[in-house]
């Protein structure tokens, strides 16, 4: 069979990394230019939208400037009577007029509408000029910034772009305003008020992507940036859509009395981005491959190097050198497993060769051993039986019964199951109580309450016998009488936080106890499990053993008693998928 070495699996691995960022970067980078592009779009349309609002709110403007000028004029009685002499007195008689009205009031000051009009053009900069036309006289008056004033007579021509309200000029747009007489309503005439279209052309500049086109119910054009459409065809389209679709081009509209906004995006331009951008982006994925290329590289090498090693030494291995080790623990990766338990399996394979020649001796001294450690507890028990009825048949009764306590606890001990019942436990309690009734006659009670209900409970065995134990150590009274002891099953909805119910067998005596100081100190040792661990059986190897069957929040803890003693109280969770233990009869039969 072929022998491969690492470098095939180093250029496979180089090419599959390589595609993998190929393929990331290139998805990297379309998705930036089309990011990009969106947001170029997005901006498009927005500034072309604020276009059409500025070019709105420049109609918008003027109109209220042509109405505030308007009645502002009629606001005044002297420059509107000067205007209403003007629009329909004789030159002759009009100057008569003007020169009466200033004698009369040269003390307050007399004010013409050539006042009026230059106080208006220096309040308005977009005012362009104003014109006057009187309808029974048909002359035209225009008045200019600069303060002076032309008259001409009205043509043709002048009385069919009133008519039809063709108010558009070269570089302005005018809005018409008649004037009446107040006393009998009367028009007299008209007066237009012209101004500035340069403005439509700096905001176009200013939203350079986009083209905008002005005009009036008339179609007459005000404004256009490009000057490609006609404003027939713009002016006859329904709604939105049919005018994008006849520009080609995504489209915000806008209308202020009789002027009309068209601003338009062409599509093939709104999400144009610039050349450099598109260099930029693209540079960015080169250089990212390029980096991402060299630490590929570098990784690769680096575990081509590793693997080099661990090949290294299975070839020493398979030349019989089993004092092969590699370095492991320096990545904490699979790699570092694999080299680990091959360090491991040279080290076990050099002492199981090491250990062959003397197994057959080991067994056969194992076996040796084995037969001469074997002990029947059985024979004990039987020993311990056949004892307690010598002592009945001799009379001795009471050595009898305690015998027989003494080899109930023992059998359990040795023969019971690992989880017994609450009634099987009790009662091996009961059987160790009665060992020290004989020994302390009349000077201690003791007490076993548990409902029917809840005799069934399993639990793990030996739980009780040595709290029972630790108090006539440490807690009984010897010179008192009136020593007591009692065990008590209750169940607890809840114990904790985490707990989900359980059971708990409260311990209590009227012993010795323990002052709140120790009580304290040594729960805390129970619950961090700090208390040092001795090979015999005591309350911190019972609350290990709670602990470990059913959980942290099970276990022993301490309570000092209302006025003496203490009270020892042993939480845990019995588990309904445990396997029932085995009953004391069954495990009779079963030796018998």
């Amino acid at each position: 069979m072929e022998v491969k070495g690492s470098k095939q699996l180093y250029h496979k691995l180089f090419f599959i990394y390589t595609m993998i960022l190929v393929c990331a970067i290139s998805a990297l980078v379309i998705f930036f230019l089309n990011s990009t592009r969106n947001r170029f779009l997005e901006q498009s349309l927005s500034y072309t939208e604020m276009m059409n609002e500025s070019a709105v709110s420049y109609l918008e403007e003027t109109a209220d400037i042509a109405e505030f000028i308007h009645e502002d004029l009629y606001n005044s009685s002297m420059e509107q009577s000067d205007v209403l002499h003007y629009l329909t007195d004789e030159p002759d008689a009009y100057q008569q007029f003007r020169l009466d009205t200033y004698i009369e009031n040269k003390l307050k000051g007399y004010k013409g509408i050539e006042q009026f009009f230059l106080d208006a053009f220096q309040a308005y900069g977009s005012l362009s000029h104003i014109s006057l036309y009187s309808y029974e006289r048909e002359e035209v008056t225009k008045y200019t910034r600069d303060g002076k004033s032309y008259r001409r007579e009205g043509d043709e021509e002048v009385k069919r772009r009133l008519k039809e309200g063709r108010l558009v000029d070269e570089d302005c747009f005018a809005y018409l305003k008649e004037l009446r007489d107040p006393a009998t309503m009367q028009v007299k005439g008209c007066m237009l008020l012209w101004f500035k279209s340069k403005k439509f052309e700096t905001i176009c500049q200013y939203y350079s992507r986009a083209e905008m086109i002005v005009y009036n119910d008339t179609e007459m054009v005000v404004y256009n940036s490009s000057g490609e459409h006609e404003i027939s065809d713009i002016a006859e389209a329904d709604d939105k859509e049919a005018l994008e679709a006849l520009l080609g081009a995504y489209v915000e509209q806008g209308k202020n009395k009789e002027y009309h906004t068209i601003s338009y995006l062409e599509k093939n331009r709104a999400a144009a981005m610039p050349f450099s951008v598109v260099v930029v982006i693209l540079l960015a994925g080169v250089v990212v491959m390029a980096l991402g290329e060299l630490f590929v590289r570098y990784h690769l090498r680096h575990l081509a190097g590793r693997l080099n090693l661990i090949l290294d030494g299975m070839t020493r291995v398979m030349d019989g050198d089993l004092n092969v080790r590699i370095p492991a623990d320096k990545n904490g990766d699979e790699l570092d497993v694999i080299a680990r338990y091959f360090n491991e399996m040279c080290t076990k394979l050099d002492e199981h060769i090491k250990k062959r020649y003397l197994a057959e001796i080991e067994q056969k001294n194992a076996e040796m051993d084995a037969l001469q450690s074997q002990i029947n507890p059985h024979f004990l028990y039987n020993t311990l039986e056949a004892v307690r009825m010598k002592a009945i048949c001799n009379g001795d009764r009471e050595v009898g019964k305690m015998l027989y306590s003494l080899a109930v606890t023992f059998r359990a001990q040795i023969k019971e199951a690992d989880i017994i019942t609450l009634a099987q436990e009790l009662h091996y309690c009961k059987k160790y109580m009665e060992l020290f009734e004989f020994r302390y006659q009349g000077q201690f009670r003791a007490f076993v309450e548990c409902p029917e209900e809840y005799l069934q409970v399993p639990i793990i065995k030996f739980v009780l016998q040595p709290v029972i134990e630790n108090y006539f150590i440490h807690g009984i009274r010897m010179k008192e009488t009136d020593n007591f002891i009692r065990i008590s099953v209750e169940k607890e909805d809840g114990y904790r936080e985490k707990s989900m119910g359980g059971f708990r067998i409260v311990v209590e005596d009227n012993g010795k106890g323990m002052t709140q100081e120790a009580v304290e100190a040594k729960n805390t040792e129970l619950e961090q499990d700090t208390m040092e661990k001795h090979s015999s059986i005591g309350i911190a190897n019972v609350n290990r053993r709670l602990k470990a069957v059913y959980g942290r929040d099970c276990g022993i803890c301490l309570e000092a008693g209302k006025e003496r003693g203490l009270r020892v109280i042993l939480r845990f969770k019995p588990d309904k998928e445990r396997k029932r233990p085995v009953c004391e009869e069954e495990h009779r039969r079963a030796d018998d």
